[in-house]
């Protein structure tokens, strides 16, 4: 005779600690069920961001009196390949529909075509060099550079995450003017970008008109004497003081410093310059 195999339905009630039999005190079992699911019912915890996908902006966007710096981007997928394919021939529209669709937000302000144009160009380069991390991964890879020093060519791998970046210590810059005084100046966003390469036929320095017109806060001459930017004021400084003002504004923007990248060739030892742009960064669109 073989003892036959007994299970034990019951389980301890959450109200009293005694043990409810399930096959014999139904109301009692549904009861104690209830109560547990209640016990243990609460906020859903909260699923926390790749951090692959969160960057740090070196200015940041103003909004409501507040300086929002967390941005949030996200994987690129094959729909935003299609998109960037259509307007890949145009470098501008191809830069503001890779941010549209691969940027989610500025802090808590939805990343729209209405939100993006006045972020700094810096804050811009930020978003792109993220996306393109969310999307391919940290490295980079060059199968051809030719070194400067000793004319060899090589391959290399470039981790993107060692690019640097700067940020400005002021929303302003003051730059000397070679009689005296100085000129002020805000940095540029993508507005303003839009604006200067709005005319495809515009000269170089047709485009850096237009970008002093827009930037060229006030000029002060040497007496204190201050005069308002505009577009003929732009045009009227002399042209050590252009390049001077544009070459400043360039290098103290805030934001990766793209164009400085440079990696070393590791048979000479030279250091190579490889400046990188958004056409570099996103080459296999």
């Amino acid at each position: 005779m073989t003892d036959e195999m007994q299970y034990d339905w019951t389980f301890d009630s959450p109200a009293g600690g005694r043990q409810v039999d399930v096959l014999g005190d139904t109301q009692g079992a549904t009861a104690a069920v209830q109560s547990l699911l209640a016990d243990s019912a609460g906020e859903p915890p909260a699923i926390p961001r790749p951090a692959d996908c969160l960057v740090t902006l070196p200015a940041g966007l103003v909004r409501d009196d507040v300086l929002l710096t967390e941005a949030e981007v996200r994987e690129l997928t094959g729909t935003d390949e299609e998109a960037l394919a259509r307007v890949r021939a145009n470098p501008l529209r191809m830069l503001e529909t890779l941010l549209e669709l691969g940027t989610v937000r500025i802090g808590d302000v939805p990343a729209t075509s209405d939100v993006l144009p006045h972020l700094l160009l810096g804050d811009r380069d930020a978003l792109v060099l993220a996306i393109r991390r969310a999307t391919f991964g940290d490295e980079m890879e060059f199968s051809e550079i030719t070194c400067t020093h000793c004319g060899d060519t090589f391959a290399a791998t470039v981790s993107l995450g060692t690019i640097e970046s700067q940020t400005a210590p002021s929303s302003r810059l003051t730059v000397p003017l070679r009689k005296g005084g100085c000129a002020i100046l805000r940095y540029p966003t993508g507005a303003d970008q839009a604006a200067m390469l709005a005319d495809a036929k515009a000269t170089n320095a047709e485009h850096n008109s237009t970008l002093l017109a827009r930037c060229l806060i006030e000029i002060r001459d040497a007496e204190g004497k201050v005069t308002p930017g505009s577009a003929d004021i732009g045009k009227g400084l002399g042209l050590a003081d252009r390049r001077t003002i544009l070459t400043q504004l360039a290098a103290s923007q805030p934001g990766p410093r793209l164009l400085e990248l440079a990696i070393e060739h590791e048979e000479c030892g030279g250091e190579i310059p490889l400046p990188l742009s958004v056409a570099d960064l996103f080459r296999d669109f």
